[in-house]
Order: structure tokens, then C-alpha cells, then sequence
């Protein structure tokens, strides 16, 4: 057994490590700019209707849905660092057809959409083949040290990256500003290709491939382990829910509560600081109550702090502390929770089968994106926005239980091996 808040030494001096986290922090701080100049490409740029908005959401992660089975078995047997590199050149030249669609003036919201599918198709062959490398680089017992470290970087883009955004957008435009997260994937790739640590094949390298078998195996140890049902049950409420805040608020803060850009940059800005305190916390939390405890209280925090959005109302000098108190705490729920959970995962979860059990979970819980967008698209277009936000938010707040009345409570350390 692994003691959770032990801090194995020289992780942060480990020169490859460096490479990934360097690597990786530049890409999120493109990624959150391009959280705000996306939607507000389609919102102010093209007009997008609240339906629109959830075809380009559901376009964004539909991948997760119909590709991540399949990528999750080729993902196990190769070299998950040249994967890594791909799918980071790719989006950097994806992302960069927005901005000259604008430029050339053809950029349309069927422009929009085949760029996010493909996109997002490349997101979930990076983010596979990352879940799978980052074991054998760091190690089992550094596992929360690493996912602590990247979980803060990903925190301190999302406060400086959504108010930048909002100043670049006001200078560059929304589709212009859009060219920063193309550069930082082409940074990001040339970052990870700088690794010298050998990277052992995987074990089912060469084999033949029998897919539906190789599937089910990744789906059956999902399935069948008590831990990890309950954790994909409970991220998948929470991200098919919280659609309603991903499709919806953006239009809902600039045409009901007559929002800024840079208004909405500090909203989200503050959800970066509260994600970065809930990085620092999630070790130290584990220690002091057991890692399933700090686990559990993070994810009831991360799903019942949305209650507060659509409660809401007032002239932007009220709404705009309270809309950044809301995201602050959702921020410190969401981060420490994901950190136990992706560390929880990647120790219950046997080397050859990182991959598919990676893509067994992120096809159940990114899989519900696009559903949930088309969904609360369709409800805000027909029952108003704030009534869908009431909605999605009401559903989130239940998702946390499922880890509460599951093992996961009586953990007291992550599991070694």
C-alpha cells in the first residue's frame, strides 16, 4: 500500500517529467482561452442559436461516444508518446481553419462542426495515450504527485487563460484568438517529442487484434469492479449534466445577465483559482480524513456548488462575485475530485490494460457530452435558459452519492498495484 500524502522525492526534478508537465501546461493555457473564443466565436461571430450551441457541443465530444472503444485497444498496443505527439500537431492545425475561415469570410456553423468532431477525436487519442504513458514514467507511488502537479498547472490556465481570452478577444477577435491554442499545441508537441525516457512496449504489442474481446475486457473491469462502477457512474451524472452550464451559459450570462467577454473571464477565471486551491488540497485532504473520504467530499462539492448559477439574478455588479463564487467552489470540487479519481484508476488498474479501461470510461462519461448538450440545447431553446440551467444543475447535485454508498468511502489509502 501506497501511503496518499507521502511525497516521493525528485518527481518535479525528473527532466522528462518536466518535458510532459512543461508540455502539457502550455497546451492548457491555449485550451483555456479557447474555452471562451470557441462558443463566443459561434455566439457573437455567427449567431448561434441555443440549439446550435448544443450541436457544436455534442459535434465536440460525440469522439468519446463512438471512437474511444476502439482508439482505447490500438492506444494498448503502441507507443503512447508518438500518439501524443500526433494529436497535438493535429489540433494545433485544426484550430488554426477558424481563424482563416474568418479571415477569408466562408467561416460558417457548418464550418464549426466537422473542426470539433475531428478535434475531438484527436482529444480523446491524446488523452487515452496520456492516462496509459504517465504510470510508467512516473510510477505508482508518485501517481497523485503527478496527476497534483498537472491538475495545478490545468488550474492556473484556467485563472489566467479565461481573462486573457477576454482581453485577446476584444484585440483579435474570438476567432483570431483562437491561433494562441493552435501555437501551444504545436509547443506542446514539440515538448513531448523531447522525452529521452525508453518507453517499454506495450505487452500486447504484435498480438493479433480480436477487437470485441479486447472491448469487453476493458468495459468488464469497469463493470465488475465495485470502485470504479461507482466512479464512472457518478462522473458520467455529473459531465452529462453539467452541459447544461457548458451549452447554455455562455448565452445565458451575455443576452440575460448582459455580460462582458472580460466579465465572463473573471467568472471563469475564478474557477481556475478555485480548481488550483483544490490541486494543493487534494493530497493534504487525503491525509487528514483517507483518500475515499477526500475523494467523496470533493466530488459533493464539485456537484452541488452549480445550485447556485442559475440562482443567480441581478445587475452585473452583483451576479459577477456571485457567478465567480460559484465557479471558484465548483473549481476546488472538480479538481481535487479528479485528481483522486484518474489516481485511483490508474493504481486498480492492471499496465495492459491502462488504455481500455481509459477508454471504457471515457466513452461512458465523455460519451453522455454530446447527448447532454443536444439535450439542454433543445431544453433552453424551448423552456428558456434559465429554467434548463435549473434543470442540469438539479441533476448534478445527485451525482456524488454514488461514490458516497460505494467502497470508494472506506478507502483509506491508494491502493499499490
Amino acid at each position: 500500500m501506497t501511503t496518499v500524502g507521502s511525497d516521493p522525492p525528485a518527481l518535479r526534478a525528473q527532466p522528462d517529467f518536466l518535458k510532459l508537465w512543461g508540455s502539457e501546461t502550455v497546451s492548457l493555457f491555449g485550451t483555456a482561452i479557447t474555452t471562451l473564443a470557441l462558443p463566443l466565436t459561434a455566439v457573437t461571430r455567427l449567431d448561434a442559436t441555443p440549439a446550435q450551441m448544443g450541436m457544436l457541443g455534442a459535434a465536440q465530444f460525440l469522439p468519446f461516444l463512438l471512437l474511444a472503444l476502439p482508439l482505447g485497444v490500438w492506444v494498448d498496443r503502441r507507443a503512447r508518446r508518438p500518439l501524443m505527439i500526433v494529436a497535438n500537431a493535429g489540433r494545433a492545425a485544426l484550430l488554426a481553419v477558424i481563424p482563416l475561415g474568418a479571415a477569408a469570410g466562408w467561416l460558417r456553423m457548418d464550418t464549426l462542426y466537422p473542426v470539433a468532431l475531428i478535434a475531438g477525436t484527436l482529444d480523446v487519442l491524446f488523452h487515452l495515450s496520456y492516462s496509459a504513458y504517465l504510470p510508467g514514467l512516473v510510477g505508482t507511488a508518485r501517481l497523485v504527485q503527478g496527476n497534483s502537479s498537472l491538475q495545478a498547472s490545468a488550474s492556473v490556465a484556467e485563472i489566467a487563460g479565461p481573462g486573457l481570452a477576454g482581453v485577446l478577444i476584444g484585440w483579435l477577435g474570438a476567432p483570431g484568438a483562437l491561433l494562441l491554442d493552435a501555437a501551444s499545441y504545436v509547443l506542446a508537441a514539440l515538448g513531448i517529442s523531447a522525452i529521452r525516457q525508453r518507453e517499454v512496449a506495450p505487452a500486447r504489442a504484435g498480438h493479433p487484434v480480436h477487437l470485441l474481446t479486447e472491448v469487453r475486457e476493458g468495459l468488464g473491469l469497469v463493470v465488475r469492479h465495485p470502485m470504479l462502477r461507482a466512479m464512472v457512474i457518478e462522473a458520467a451524472i455529473f459531465n452529462g449534466a453539467m452541459q447544461a452550464l457548458g451549452t447554455l451559459f455562455v448565452l445565458y450570462a451575455t443576452r440575460d445577465l448582459h455580460l462582458s467577454p472580460a466579465q465572463l473571464g473573471l467568472i471563469f477565471g475564478a474557477g481556475g483559482v478555485g480548481a488550483l486551491l483544490g490541486s494543493l488540497l487534494a493530497g493534504p485532504l487525503a491525509v487528514r480524513v483517507g483518500f475515499g473520504r477526500a475523494l467523496v467530499l470533493a466530488a459533493a462539492l464539485a456537484c452541488v456548488a452549480p445550485l447556485l448559477v442559475p440562482a443567480i439574478h441581478g445587475t452585473p455588479a452583483t451576479t459577477v462575485p456571485l457567478l465567480m463564487l460559484a465557479y471558484a467552489l465548483e473549481g476546488v470540487g472538480v479538481a481535487a475530485s479528479s485528481i483522486h479519481h484518474l489516481s485511483l484508476r490508474q493504481a486498480l488498474t492492471p499496465p495492459e490494460l491502462l488504455g481500455r479501461m481509459s477508454a471504457s470510461y471515457r466513452t461512458v462519461t465523455y460519451g453522455v457530452l454530446p447527448l447532454g448538450a443536444l439535450l439542454f440545447g433543445v431544453l433552453g431553446q424551448h423552456m428558456g435558459l434559465n429554467a434548463a440551467l435549473w434543470v442540469g444543475t438539479a441533476m448534478t447535485a445527485t451525482g456524488w452519492l454514488w461514490v458516497r454508498f460505494s467502497p470508494v468511502w472506506t478507502l483509506r489509502q491508494l491502493p499499490e498495484g
